[in-house]
């Protein structure tokens, strides 16, 4: 099994939880946390991501995540650093996430697959070679393995999370995002249209191609629609952004 991982994820939090202590104790727990990971998912070999210092979603969009706090932990850049130098982590290409690079990854291997069609409709988890390993939860929108890690406090916990997702449920789930929107990255959707809605609006849609053109209609605005719906999709190839697909869509 090859872990995929959400290296932006690992270091920002192990940066965080050592704000008032030495770099020391912040590369101990990325490298706990690493190890933890690819223990829990029983991995042979994992390929972590960094998030390159450029965003293609900010060409469409300049005010994604215009509202994120500037202020970043203290030992972060030294962070990346060690994990680029030292982890293992690969650098994304420029303009890319580390969640777009998950994505590709993931969907290349799942893509090479001899019999898709069969492989997709029913998921049988030991016949997956990857597994994306994230927190993110904009990442299931990918279809295959995946595994979200326990966070929490001594008051509250979220306990460790494997699901498969399947190729049509992926796309649910990110024709609703596009729907409500994201107020996490600044993504506005369509005003006035939250989860319930989304959720309503798709579910008796059978295809990718009802739920775009459900939520076409609902824009009523293509270049709104492209705008948000880009912003929140995660590549599954490269250079493949929404917009490419809104193109392929259309034309059948």
């Amino acid at each position: 099994m090859i872990a995929l991982i959400d290296m932006d994820l690992v270091v920002f939090r192990s940066a965080a939880s050592a704000e008032n202590d030495p770099l020391g104790i912040a590369i101990y727990r990325a490298e706990e946390l690493l190890d933890n990971i690819l223990n829990k998912v029983g991995a042979t070999e994992y390929r972590a991501f960094i998030s390159s210092d450029t965003n293609f979603r900010k060409e469409i969009y300049p005010e994604y995540k215009a509202q994120r706090n500037p202020v970043k932990p203290v030992h972060l850049l030294d962070m990346k650093e060690y994990a680029l130098t030292k982890m293992n982590a690969i650098l994304s290409p420029q303009g890319l996430e580390a969640d777009d690079m998950l994505g590709i990854e993931q969907c290349t291997w799942i893509n090479s697959y001899d019999a898709q069609i069969e492989f997709r409709e029913v998921p049988c988890h030991d016949r997956y070679e990857t597994i994306i390993c994230s927190l993110d939860k904009d990442l299931l929108q990918i279809p295959g393995l995946h595994f979200q890690w326990e966070i929490g406090t001594s008051k509250w916990n979220k306990p460790d999370n494997w699901m498969t997702q399947t190729e049509l449920e992926g796309y649910r789930l990110f024709y609703q995002q596009a729907i409500k929107g994201d107020p996490t990255d600044n993504i506005k959707g369509i005003k006035g249209k939250g989860k319930v809605f989304a959720e309503k609006a798709l579910a008796d849609c059978t295809s990718e191609l009802e739920m775009f053109n459900v939520v076409r209609d609902l824009y009523g605005n293509d270049d709104e629609f492209k705008m948000n719906a880009g912003c929140v999709w995660i590549l599954r190839e490269h250079d493949v952004k929404f917009a490419d697909r809104f193109k392929e869509l259309i034309n059948g």
